[in-house]
């Protein structure tokens, strides 16, 4: 892979992130930075691993080169329960029915490194005992990620 580099050297800038949100907090500056910069970051590892070309496209984020459309999402471990389930902090939301052909899941850390990615096909993400209300694709249970591993690939 060309970009493995950048995505080494992404990946250690966006370790970062919690030390700098910390110290934002405790200057008083409650603000959530990991919206749109933890969305466009796996977005470009998305771009680097499945060589896509990125698009802003109504349900995809990105086109391979047969034509297949991805949409790309993220969620966060942020520890477990005390029930040794891994808690995260949001499901995978807003995913449009019948807009691309494989769902990307990327899973942080809670230092935002990526621990695990799914390549999920569109009619497996259309099932509906992984849609919950509002077309949410809900990854935040663990024995969704175990009837998932199948569509694990390798990060890099």
């Amino acid at each position: 892979m060309k970009n493995i580099k950048n995505f080494k050297e992404a990946q250690e800038l966006v370790k970062e992130i919690p030390i700098i949100r910390k110290e934002l907090s405790d200057l008083g500056y409650n603000m959530s930075l990991k919206a749109n910069l933890l969305a466009d970051f796996t977005e470009c590892y998305a771009r680097d691993r499945f060589g896509l070309r990125l698009e802003n496209g109504k349900g995809y984020d990105g086109i391979d080169r047969e034509g297949k459309k991805y949409q790309v999402k993220y969620t966060i471990i942020e520890g477990t329960t005390k029930g040794g389930k891994e808690k995260f902090t949001h499901a995978l939301d807003h995913i449009r029915p019948n807009t691309f052909d494989f769902l990307i899941a990327v899973i942080l850390d809670k230092n935002y490194e990526i621990k695990k990615v799914f390549k999920i096909p569109h009619n497996i993400v259309r099932r509906k005992d992984y849609l919950g209300k509002k077309e949410s694709f809900r990854i935040t249970k663990k024995e969704v990620i175990r009837k998932l591993d199948k569509y694990s690939v390798e990060i890099f």
